[in-house]
Parts: C-alpha cells; sequence; structure tokens
C-alpha cells in the first residue's frame, strides 16, 4: 500500500486546506523524488485553477530521495532547488530533473527557494529584451519577487535601470536595500522626464499607459502582470509610430540550468535575493502571509510528520 503524506490544495471555498493524498511515485526513467523541506510563496499561486486533487505550488527545495535511473540525476541526499507547474506543496514531489539544481552549501534553503518562478522570470525576461549595455531600463513593482531580482540582474549585465515604486514603503526600502537602481521613481510622479529602451511591467493599469510614452522608438515593453488589478489604456498610435514591440512573458522551458545560473550569482554575491521565512506552511491555509509579498519573497519550512 501507497504511503499517504500531506499537501495543500485548493479547497472548494477558494482558498487552501491540508490533505493526505498517496505519495507521489516516478514514472518515468527523468522523474526524480524529493522530502520537501521549504516553499515559497507567489502572487500567482492564490488565484491559480489548481485541480483539486493534486498539491498546489510552484517551487520547492528538498533532499532526494530517490534519483533518476537514466544515471543523469543528482545523487540521493543532495540538496536541490525545483521548478514545475505543480506539486511543491507537499511533503514530497516528483519532478523531472531537467527542472532541478543542485543547491550549493552556501545557500541556505529559504533562500534558494525564493528562486525559481521569481528568479526565471527576471532573468529569462531580461534574455528576451536582448539589451546591450549601456541601455536603459525601466522595471515597474521594483520591490516584488521578479522586480528586485531583474534590476541587480540587469545591473550584473551592464544596463542602467530606473526602478519604479508604487509606495512610500517601496522608495524606502529601494533606497535602504542592496538592490541598488541606478535611480527610483515613485509611480505617483509621472509625467517622468526620462527615456528608455525597454519596460518591465508588473502593474498594468494607467502605469503601463503612462509609461509606454517613455519608451524610445523600436523599444520593447515587456508584460509580467497585472498587480494594479486595473485595466490599462494604451494608445496605439504610439506602438505603431515608434515601432515598439509589446510583448508578453512565456519562456517555460526546462528550468535546471537557469536555476543553476542563479544559485551561482547568489553564491558568489553578485546579486541577493530578499527572502522573509515566515514559519510553518500552515500559514498558507491561514493567509497569514498577504501583508508580507513585498518587498522580496515570502518562503515557509514544510513539517514532516
Amino acid at each position: 500500500m501507497s504511503e499517504n503524506v500531506k499537501a495543500i490544495v485548493k479547497s472548494d471555498s477558494g482558498g487552501f486546506e491540508f490533505t493526505s493524498l498517496q505519495r507521489p511515485v516516478r514514472r518515468t526513467e527523468s522523474d526524480i523524488l524529493i522530502k520537501v523541506t521549504n516553499i515559497s510563496l507567489n502572487r500567482g499561486e492564490l488565484d491559480f485553477p489548481w485541480e483539486s486533487d493534486k498539491p498546489a505550488g510552484w517551487d520547492a527545495f528538498g533532499i532526494v530521495t530517490e534519483t533518476s535511473t537514466d544515471g543523469q540525476g543528482p545523487k540521493i541526499g543532495e540538496r536541490v532547488l525545483t521548478w514545475s507547474f505543480s506539486g511543491a506543496w507537499s511533503q514530497y514531489r516528483v519532478v523531472d530533473r531537467a527542472n532541478v539544481a543542485i543547491v550549493p552549501e552556501s545557500v541556505p534553503a529559504a533562500v534558494a527557494v525564493a528562486l525559481p518562478v521569481a528568479g526565471l522570470t527576471a532573468l529569462r525576461s531580461l534574455r528576451a529584451l536582448q539589451l546591450q549595455p549601456g541601455q536603459s531600463l525601466a522595471v515597474t513593482g521594483a520591490t516584488g519577487g521578479v522586480g528586485h531580482l531583474l534590476i541587480q540582474l540587469a545591473k550584473h549585465a551592464g544596463i542602467k535601470v530606473t526602478a519604479v515604486a508604487n509606495s512610500q514603503r517601496g522608495l524606502d526600502w529601494l533606497q535602504n536595500s542592496d538592490v541598488k537602481p541606478d535611480a527610483i521613481v515613485s509611480a505617483k510622479e509621472y509625467p517622468f522626464e526620462e527615456a528608455f529602451d525597454a519596460l518591465v511591467d508588473t502593474v498594468g493599469g494607467d502605469l503601463l499607459g503612462h509609461l509606454l510614452e517613455n519608451v524610445v522608438p523600436d523599444g520593447k515593453v515587456l508584460i509580467l502582470g497585472v498587480a494594479s488589478g486595473q485595466v490599462a489604456s494604451i494608445d496605439t498610435t504610439i506602438l505603431v509610430s515608434r515601432r515598439i514591440d509589446l510583448i508578453s512573458y512565456k519562456d517555460y522551458s526546462p528550468a535546471g540550468e537557469d536555476l543553476s545560473t542563479l544559485l551561482t550569482l547568489i553564491s558568489e554575491k553578485i546579486i541577493k535575493v530578499y527572502a522573509d521565512n515566515i514559519g510553518n506552511w500552515d500559514k498558507v491555509i491561514k493567509q497569514d502571509f498577504l501583508q508580507l509579498l513585498a518587498p522580496g519573497k515570502v518562503t515557509l519550512n514544510v513539517l514532516q510528520d
């Protein structure tokens, strides 16, 4: 008989609840099984249409208990970081080795687990923009999980970055953190004087419409989210007359290699991930984290019975 494990699933009421599920099993030669010790929270997970009979969650850190049979997976007992479309919020997780990275001993679990969704989105967004050293980038939602990492990655690549903050709290945090953008502006201070070669927007609404006017001809605008909850009104004349590319994020290729890149940057202290470990994973059920989703990321400990 299969062993049961505790997991968090979507409840009928729209929140989350603990349940008991059969421990996941490896089904392909490239699958590995990990014992999960840490998870992180992403805004998108709260409203995602999870299947009620499967664990929710995208990001998980754990220890390998069964490795892949193809001989190319991590060794049993190794500390690993994982990403997948579901299954993170469980005491055990099965994931393809292509979405796994070995975590250096110098990187704490509670820090590493903040990386997958936020770090991959930041790294791949910057790659999609194809900016060159010396060019300029504006980032909205700059204190968020994606925003604060994107700023640091862009700075490391020699790109001039302007962080757009949505609150006084965000402005204060950016001024005192190690993120260190080249410039910090308030979203309420429009119109902005500076022009940008590219814009990454996580906020949407009126702010997107305003900032579009500051993107240079042949520039790019990458849409990552709509944190404001507002519908954006965009003047398409600007897009056409300036030949601006308006694109959305859609890179969900295997994550292992990029996760390893991010972990190396952290272990070498080139970038810093701001992660607030708020305790045990029962806080997901109680939703004791909603006010803590920025700045940076929120992570939790998974209890094993």
